[in-house]
């Protein structure tokens, strides 16, 4: 990887050409927030019918590289760390939403939370992005 940082289609969470993946579709209703609702698929259990922890972890790290996204930057993960607080059934709906908390230099410092249809937070994590150079 350069120091460009490039999108396409195939991303697993959002992307719109990945057959295979999620197909989430994000909203900024201001800058450095991210929102999505996402119906999490029943083969994506770990336990009988409760969704993967890594499944809950990957959604917070998209929402939060979103919300990185919503400034007008692009960046990659560095750091993820996730508290899980309640099981989520598979099957059911929850939304996610990511917040661009700072920017310092090129690291952007994020916060992001995982909803139940009943508005109880399942999960939350903390990220740090690493954005791309700006060019001059």
């Amino acid at each position: 990887m350069g120091e460009t940082i490039e999108r396409d289609g195939l991303c697993f969470c959002c992307g719109a050409d990945n057959e295979h993946g999620l197909r989430m579709s994000i909203s900024y209703p201001q800058p450095g927030l991210a929102e999505a609702d996402i119906q999490i698929p029943r083969w994506f259990s770990g336990w009988k019918s409760m969704t993967h922890g890594g499944l809950l972890s990957t959604l917070l790290d998209e929402i939060m590289a979103h919300a990185c996204i919503g400034t007008g930057r692009r960046a990659v993960t560095a750091e993820l760390t996730v508290r899980f607080q309640k099981p989520v059934e598979t099957g059911t709906r929850i939304r996610a939403v990511g917040k661009m908390e700072e920017a310092r230099g090129r690291v952007l410092s994020t916060t992001g939370w995982l909803y139940d249809e009943e508005g109880s937070i399942v999960a939350s994590g903390t990220a740090r992005f690493i954005a791309e150079k700006i060019q001059p």
